[in-house]
């Protein structure tokens, strides 16, 4: 049986679950602890860490966060134990959420003018429905659609892959201009650290070969146990962090 769950998305980025519903999951699994990562923001995590409480768990503030690679390439960081009101902390919160909203609403205006979301509904009605959330992605657009009554569970799949992916290129061609850049790895592990936090490497399938690297850019651990990696990636990410004394964190992500 394993102790924590340390990957967890809510409903207040784009899981499934409310922090209530997790902290209910956890119980029922036998986890005595629960650290919830929702991307680019730490709104739910008072909700989360009340509901723990009342369920004598032990819970860590956490983050998962969208960056850009050295490379270019999307890397995202789980930072652990931060403190959210450290100034560059608080200003990287956000930005990042931001980031995300003003994506979403980009695609849901552009949804509407081509007729592939309903009508009868605006983006402040979605924002009204969600009053404590700072990011919006998809799933709180589904969510205030679904109150209406303007769409039902089995229309999430063409919903979400017709408005909110760049699988159309019109769609991207009209959106990637006007969003702001991912944050750098480098400035959000610094930021993390500075913080007081502790910055890992989340599902890192196919970075073996790079480890060393994000070590040097001031990692301090990675994700050993999760849904994307192969059994063999995690034998090896778990022994190299033995190896290098590094932390070594794990969960289900989105994965039930």
């Amino acid at each position: 049986m394993l102790f924590a769950n340390c990957h967890n998305h809510s409903t207040f980025s784009d899981g499934i679950w409310s922090p209530e519903e997790l902290v209910g999951l956890a119980v029922k699994v036998g986890h005595r602890a629960l650290v919830l990562t929702d991307h680019d923001t730490v709104r739910g995590t008072y909700f989360l860490a009340r509901a723990a409480r009342k369920a004598g768990l032990l819970t860590l503030l956490g983050c998962e966060f969208g960056t850009k690679g050295p490379n270019g390439e999307n890397i995202h960081l789980l930072g652990f134990d931060f403190n959210p009101d450290y100034p560059p902390m608080r200003e990287l919160l956000a930005y990042t959420s931001s980031r995300q909203t003003a994506r979403s609403h980009l695609m849901f205006d552009l949804g509407q003018e081509r007729g592939t979301l309903p009508t009868g509904i605006t983006w402040q009605d979605v924002l009204d429905d969600h009053p404590f959330h700072d990011y919006f992605c998809n799933n709180q657009v589904f969510v205030s659609m679904k109150k209406r009554g303007l769409l039902q569970d089995a229309d999430y799949p063409e919903f979400f892959h017709t408005n909110f992916t760049f699988r159309d290129a019109a769609v991207s061609a009209l959106v990637k201009p006007r969003l702001a850049p991912s944050p750098d790895t480098a400035e959000v592990i610094d930021i993390i650290k500075g913080a007081g936090g502790v910055p890992v490497i989340a599902h890192p399938h196919g970075l073996l070969d790079r480890a060393e690297d994000f070590v040097a850019l001031g990692v301090m651990g990675f994700e050993t146990i999760h849904p994307d990696l192969t059994p063999e990636e995690s034998v090896l990410f778990d022994r190299f962090c033995t190896e290098r004394h590094l932390y070594k964190a794990g969960g289900t992500d989105h994965s039930s």
